[in-house]
């Protein structure tokens, strides 16, 4: 009975387990990037990039000796062996003649090991160099890669932040619009408003109640964004927990120093060199020590033939190979071609390292641009803020129309949407700063 219990126990609460996996959770920006990290293609693939240039590298260090070990073996059965002339006089026949000689044996089997390795081989040697190379080229684009996702993922999550807030003081102030209409129905029944009145007022709501509707697809569409970014099945729930911090104090340590960039057209402009050196000394001869031990034996029998008449016999040689390179079109061609790659790689870098400098100083400006609205869109919620108080209270007084109330409510409500948009630009833009100074 007890073990009975606790099945249906179990069985009670999967489906919460069920649920409670079906959602995700993050406080702060950190936690997604730790999450995009483990879960992203983009770090997945980077993995794997990063295991591909190895095995390159491997690959040409190990084809610097070129070490090639054939190991052969044939079993040649002639049925039908060629047939020789020789002078007749040799086998005393009549001078000036020839005789008909079938030379060879109908069993041939040979064995033997044939292994070459290179001693000097300057394009290999090179090659390593381009291998090195292209390894530091992979790192640095995968960082590249890291930094765009990860700028990615900030954008969607500090849009997340504003939506959540936005939907939040909008749900408010529909409540507020409620009040507004309570008081102009109010009003009407007195006979101290008219009929436009109190449809300006349930105009207000209706379209106040579609700008939230708005938000809330937009804020939807912000997580679908970040789902992607960060390879989330659509049927799990993301929730972002944190809340926007209003205190925000300019800082001049802000200064943005990413080289990453730059040293990732410094590293093409070296692996164009190294390519173009590697051409050149591709055309240079190699030399390789090459060593072959064979055995063969030959029978008019049988393949391995037990007569000691037919024996195995065994053939060993040691030498040195010199392999030059004739003049080729396509190997002048490819040097030409890399040659030409190497001078444009040149040009983009310089270009590059003014750019480079110009990013970062955009950034700055960036920075600066949105503190300072958010700086003014804080003044300007608060102006606003007052003003809709004051022309609450003189409404009520009948002093003030309703045409002017309604309008310092939107005034109020767009300055605060714009107060949290500004809020959230200026943590994006402090967090790609972050982003390219820690990424490098």
């Amino acid at each position: 009975m007890k073990h009975f219990i606790q099945i249906i126990l179990v069985l009670a609460c999967l489906p919460v387990i069920v649920n409670a996996q079906k959602e995700l959770r993050f406080n702060n920006i950190d936690s997604l990037f730790s999450y995009a990290d483990k879960n992203s293609s983009v770090m997945k693939t980077n993995d794997k990039q990063t295991l591909l240039a190895k095995y390159q590298k491997i690959a040409a260090v190990a084809n610097v000796v070129d070490f090639k070990d054939p190991v052969t073996g044939t079993l040649t059965d002639n049925t039908k062996l060629p047939v020789s002339f020789i002078p007749a006089d040799l086998l005393g026949g009549p001078p000036g003649t020839f005789k008909e000689i079938t030379l060879g044996q109908q069993y041939v089997s040979n064995f033997g090991i044939a292994p070459q390795i290179d001693i000097i081989n300057a394009g290999a040697w090179a090659q390593i160099r381009t291998a090195n190379i292209n390894e530091e080229i992979t790192s640095t684009n995968n960082l590249l890669n890291k930094k765009s996702l990860y700028e990615s993922i900030a954008a969607c999550y500090y849009n997340i932040c504003s939506f959540l807030e936005q939907v939040e003081i909008t749900k408010k102030n529909l409540a507020a619009t409620d009040t507004l209409l309570l008081i102009v129905n109010d009003k009407y029944s007195q006979g101290l408003v008219r009929q436009q009145d109190v449809n300006d007022a349930s105009i207000n709501k209706l379209t106040l109640q579609d700008k939230l509707n708005q938000q809330q697809v937009s804020l939807e569409q912000q997580y679908n964004s970040l789902k992607i970014l960060c390879d989330i099945p659509q049927n799990v729930t993301v929730v972002i927990e944190a809340e926007l911090n209003y205190s925000q104090q300019f800082s001049a340590d802000m200064q943005p120093n990413s080289q990453l960039q730059l040293r990732s057209y410094l590293l093409q402009a070296e692996s164009a060199r190294a390519d173009l050196r590697m051409n050149r000394l591709s055309n240079l001869p190699v030399i390789s020590l090459v060593y072959s031990d064979a055995y063969y034996q030959n029978s008019n029998s049988q393949f391995f033939d037990n007569n000691p008449n037919s024996k195995w016999l065994n053939s060993v040689f040691v030498g040195a190979k010199v392999t030059f390179f004739l003049p080729d079109v396509n190997r002048i061609i490819l040097t030409n071609n890399s040659k030409i790659n190497y001078q444009i790689s040149l040009i983009n870098l310089e270009h590059n390292r003014l750019q480079n400098d110009i990013t970062n100083n955009q950034l700055q400006l960036d920075y600066e641009k949105a503190y300072s609205q958010y700086i003014t869109s804080r003044q300007v919620f608060l102006l606003k803020d007052e003003n809709y108080t004051m022309a609450f209270n003189q409404y009520k007084q009948s002093i003030l129309s309703f045409y002017n109330l309604l309008a310092a409510f939107n005034d109020k409500l767009i300055s605060r949407f714009n107060y949290s948009s500004a809020l959230a630009t200026l943590l994006y833009t402090k967090s790609k700063i972050d982003i390219n100074n820690t990424i490098k």
